[in-house]
């Protein structure tokens, strides 16, 4: 219960709409004498947790270490934030709040140990993850405090989460250790602050923010929502169930050849709900009249949802990650035709 409790500690009534001023910077500068604040960046798989992390890096002064979970062997989310120049640390092939706790405690001990701190660490964690399994975690670490944490919530796929009996647990438990909720995705105001009273509902306490509203040329702004989600206010009850992913199947797809375009296209048109993320990179066969050549594209899929990105050469993207409902015949065959 030491996560819970350090969570109780922070925890305080939600804030009128002025923000208390707070400078993240100035608060460590790196001093012996402080902890390093940690925050956890939860959310459902692909909800948005790396372009709100990418957001972050790329607008924030603050130097921050940035650890980066995925429950796959191969860890497509790291490549993306490195791409930002911050100092990414990796932890694959399971997630932090279980199977690699030793591992995520051994990284922080270690940036602890550093003769000069980085003024704050944010732990990315997997969309399968328990947040407060890695509270746990950074409360046992002497050297670090949890500073909030903040849940991404992909308003597209929402109701599909909370409907569904495999996700549904998992997903309420994100936003119940939630400290801030940030809304990605949202159509309008209008469907965002549908969503918000929905939210209010399920988990009192917590304030809501829409990622388009976060950011804004505001990097400070930033920083004082994301690093520091404690000073926001929540009440998370006590006693959930604990952390439980078996539900989940985890599939890699390595081609030998390209896959034909006029197939890939078609697949991702017709991705099954027990399909619940697809990313990583493939190669694609795209051919004309004149002539035939290979494309490798980067490939991102929350449910129904994609999008495909040209990639200038191939490399450690080259390969897909799709992660869905275990033992379910239409995840298999999707994954089948991916691999024919």
């Amino acid at each position: 219960m030491a996560a819970w409790e350090t969570l109780l500690l922070t925890l305080g009534a939600p804030p009128s709409e002025t923000l208390p001023e707070r400078n993240v910077t100035k608060r460590n500068q790196g001093a012996r004498g402080t902890k390093i604040p940690v925050t956890v960046l939860s959310g459902f798989l692909g909800s948005g947790k790396t372009t709100l992390l990418q957001q972050l890096l790329q607008n924030s002064s603050t130097e921050i270490v940035a650890i980066v979970n995925d429950i796959a062997s191969i860890n497509v989310d790291a490549a993306l934030i490195r791409s930002t120049n911050a100092e990414t640390i990796e932890l694959q092939n399971g997630c932090v709040c279980c199977v690699l706790g030793s591992d995520l405690f051994d990284s922080l001990r270690n940036i602890g140990l550093r003769s000069k701190w980085p003024d704050a660490i944010v732990i990315e964690s997997s969309g399968l993850s328990d947040p407060m399994g890695i509270a746990q975690t950074v409360a046992n670490v002497d050297t670090m405090s949890l500073d909030g944490i903040v849940t991404v919530v992909d308003a597209l796929s929402f109701r599909e989460r909370i409907a569904d009996p495999v996700t549904a647990m998992l997903f309420e438990r994100q936003l119940a250790a939630a400290h801030l909720i940030v809304l990605t995705k949202t159509a309008t105001r209008k469907d965002a602050d549908l969503l918000i009273e929905t939210l209010a509902e399920m988990v009192p306490g917590r304030r809501v923010i829409v990622s388009d509203l976060l950011m804004g040329n505001d990097g400070e702004l930033a920083n004082d929502l994301l690093l520091g989600a404690s000073t926001q206010g929540a009440r998370p009850p006590l006693g959930v169930s604990t952390h439980d992913y078996d539900g989940f199947s985890v599939e890699t797809v390595d081609r030998p050849e390209p896959i034909r375009a006029r197939i890939f296209f078609s697949l991702l048109d017709q991705i099954p709900d027990s399909v619940y993320r697809m990313k990583g990179g493939v190669r694609v066969r795209e051919e004309s009249r004149e002539l035939e050549h290979v494309e490798t594209y980067s490939v991102q899929a929350a449910g129904a949802h994609w999008r495909v990105v040209r990639q200038p050469t191939e490399g450690e993207l080259d390969r897909l990650i799709v992660i869905g409902r275990r033992n379910d015949p239409a995840l298999e065959s999707f994954v089948l035709k991916l691999r024919e």
